[in-house]
């Protein structure tokens, strides 16, 4: 059962522009389709008090939102006229927040919703673990990581074994480059079936050899993401989500 996420406001800074927030329009409206999808709580926020109505998100496309008004109306009011609107949802698990300037009080398939213009931006905010995806054998993934040193390969193609957010689990063959804990291989490069690809830094946090019955020793890497960007974090999310549905619908 999926936990609850807080829709407290969150304070966000320069600094978690990179990690945080995301700028691709595609991308925001395809966050927003999903929240609307799965019917997630939204919570409204006018002015700069602790005041919010919650409601749902109705639809989505290129241009704006449209959320169902509350059945106060004096809340609704509230919202038309304040001139600084937050709102906060979750998208898989992770917390959503953006801000607004104004509301318009109309009517949508029937229903008395607000309307906003899609955002310029919107921040994903993470504060637990991160589900981690087996990846089946039958669609395998690769982390593929440069060499910088002279080599016979300038790349080692590594296979995933499982994969989230906040890193890839490795599993490297003899031939495979030397993974050391604790070391940083930048530019790594991973190629997301129907989501997209995407590059960024791994440290090494584990490495662990195991031995099978025949004597043959097999090296597996626990590897975290560095710094990795909004954009990415979106590819991989779609990536997961695709992978569950997939899943679901081979289920008898």
């Amino acid at each position: 059962m999926e936990k609850d996420i807080s829709l407290k406001i969150e304070i966000f800074t320069s600094k978690d522009d990179g990690r945080h927030r995301i700028t691709s329009k595609k991308e925001i409206e395809f966050v927003l389709q999903n929240i609307a999808e799965k019917t997630s709580r939204v919570a409204l926020y006018s002015g700069d008090t602790d005041d919010f109505i919650l409601t749902t998100l109705l639809g989505v496309d290129s241009t704006g939102l449209w959320l169902e008004q509350s059945p106060s109306g004096p809340d609704n009011q509230r919202i038309a006229t304040s001139s600084k609107l937050v709102f906060v949802s979750s998208h898989l698990q992770v917390k959503v927040q953006f801000t607004a300037n104004h509301a318009s009080s109309v009517v949508y398939q029937g229903y008395p919703a607000f309307y906003l213009p899609l955002p310029d931006s919107i921040y994903r905010l993470q504060r637990r673990e991160y589900y981690r995806l087996a990846v089946p054998a039958s669609e395998p993934l690769r982390c593929v990581i440069p060499v910088e040193k002279p080599a016979k390969k300038r790349t080692h193609e590594i296979i995933i074994m499982d994969i989230s957010c906040g890193g890839v689990g490795l599993t490297c063959s003899e031939s495979d480059i030397e993974l050391v804990p604790g070391e940083s291989y930048p530019n790594c490069r991973i190629d997301l079936p129907e989501a997209g690809t995407i590059i960024g830094t791994i440290v090494v946090r584990n490495l662990v050899i195991l031995t099978s019955a025949s004597g043959h020793e097999q090296k597996r890497a626990g590897c975290e993401f560095k710094d990795l960007d909004g954009q990415s974090i979106i590819l991989l999310q779609r990536y997961v989500m695709n992978m569950q549905r997939a899943a679901k619908a081979r289920t008898p």
